[in-house]
């Protein structure tokens, strides 16, 4: 596995298919930037993890030039190493940047074969860390790059349906190549969390965050709106609580000493992923502040089922992929309005029977196929149609399969994720 934009085990998508993996049989090494670990060389929960030195992280054309030319040198050099180490018979690239494809390209040449995971769309990420809507070279660059990588590859994943048809519209991919599994919570979410006890909590109620801050987040969307809760609303019986960390945290926090909102925030910043599930757990109402645009409406949002997965109600903008994911569990707001998005959080605020009720609706539709237990059946099922030639059906919630020796290839109607 190439992972160029995370560290390991702090990626959740990737842990969770590595440690699936792990447990179905399988061999898996994680080539990655250092993360929380600064070692080079590890084993984590059976996974072999190579680590390269992380680059620094900024924002500009000449930036991610050098962050992605160097990751892509570090990578192809590391691969050797685990090839020569190893040995394997898949490279199975998370993306972005979709450049890191062009590894897999190269060893698929030499009888390898490749996985293409497609965590997001290059192009409209980029979009949505500019300040222009106009289309330029660069994202000309980027839809090639997607489209060239994207055909090469022998089997791709997308977090959902929306990416799905964009490998087949957009990237010209055999649909039966391509299959869904949803990013979903782990069991670690599922059973009794004890809430993490604070002095500052107690008494308020907890209006929370968990995630990546950068600029396409919108995380900035909930400091203004706690800005408008303190100084509009005039409501003191709260407390927001941001975990998390990113290339716009430093912007965060300045703008909430702008907004003189920083006795209201609690910034935890990066902690452990085992300590996630507790923080959420404290939480009374959830923000997945993700801005409405072209990039947010393709992307299923983890911490949204994280949140769900515990019982907790959810305010969120109306993107495509939140409506999908949430359904009717969550209370939407306006395209980018803040004064909307607050009216929905004081709607919460007020009405415990209706954060109640959201909660239950939450966490149901988890359990009807949304926990990762049932999305890592199709990851295996994908993996063994690619490497053994079976056949695998699966039941409509995709919780019983069967499998059929000697059947030929997996095709996109044997393979299905539930909506």
């Amino acid at each position: 596995m190439l992972l160029e934009n995370n560290g390991f085990p702090e990626d959740r998508r990737v842990a969770l298919e590595a440690e699936s993996l792990i447990e179905a049989g399988f061999e898996v090494a994680v080539i990655c930037p250092t993360g929380d670990s600064r070692r080079w060389s590890e084993n984590v929960a059976g996974v072999s993890v190579y680590r390269y030195p992380a680059t620094w992280e900024s924002n500009g054309f000449l930036s991610y030039l050098w962050e992605y030319g160097y990751s892509l040198a570090m990578m192809a050099v590391f691969s050797v190493y685990v090839w020569v180490r190893h040995g394997f018979n898949v490279v199975h690239v998370h993306t972005p940047p979709d450049l890191t494809g062009l590894i897999a390209i190269f060893y698929r040449m030499l009888g390898k074969r490749f996985v293409f995971d497609h965590h997001d769309l290059s192009p409209e990420l980029y979009m949505a860390r500019r300040e222009s809507d106009e289309p330029n070279l660069v994202f000309r660059v980027l839809l090639f790059v997607e489209r060239f990588v994207v055909r090469r590859a022998d089997r791709l994943i997308s977090t959902n349906e929306t990416q799905r048809k964009v490998h087949i519209g957009r990237g010209d991919a055999d649909p039966n190549n391509c299959v869904v599994v949803r990013n979903g919570p782990s069991e670690k979410f599922m059973g009794k969390v004890t809430p993490v006890v604070d002095d500052r909590r107690l008494g308020k109620l907890v209006l929370g965050y968990v995630g990546v801050i950068g600029v396409q987040d919108g995380v900035d969307y909930m400091v203004r709106v706690v800005h408008d809760l303190k100084f509009k609303q005039g409501r003191d019986d709260f407390v927001a609580v941001i975990v998390g960390d990113g290339s716009a945290f430093s912007a965060l926090k300045q703008l909430a000493d702008e907004l003189d909102v920083t006795d209201r925030i609690i910034f935890t910043g990066t902690i452990p992923f085992a300590n996630v599930p507790m923080e959420v757990a404290s939480f009374d109402i959830c923000f997945t502040p993700d801005p409405s645009n072209a990039y947010n409406d393709s992307c299923t949002t983890i911490k949204t089922m994280e949140y769900m997965s515990l019982w907790k109600p959810t305010v969120c903008f109306r993107t495509h992929e939140n409506i999908v994911t949430a359904g009717d569990a969550a209370l939407y707001a306006r395209e980018n309005d803040i004064s909307s998005f607050v009216d929905q959080t004081v709607r919460l605020m007020d009405d415990r029977e209706l954060r109640s009720a959201l909660g239950t609706l939450a966490r149901q539709r988890i359990e009807d196929g949304l926990r990762w237990e049932d999305q890592s059946k199709i990851l295996i099922a994908m993996y063994r149609g690619l490497l053994d030639h079976k056949e695998i059906v699966f039941s409509p919630t995709c919780k019983n399969p069967t499998v059929k020796e000697d059947a030929g290839e997996p095709t996109a109607d044997r393979i299905e994720s539930p909506q």
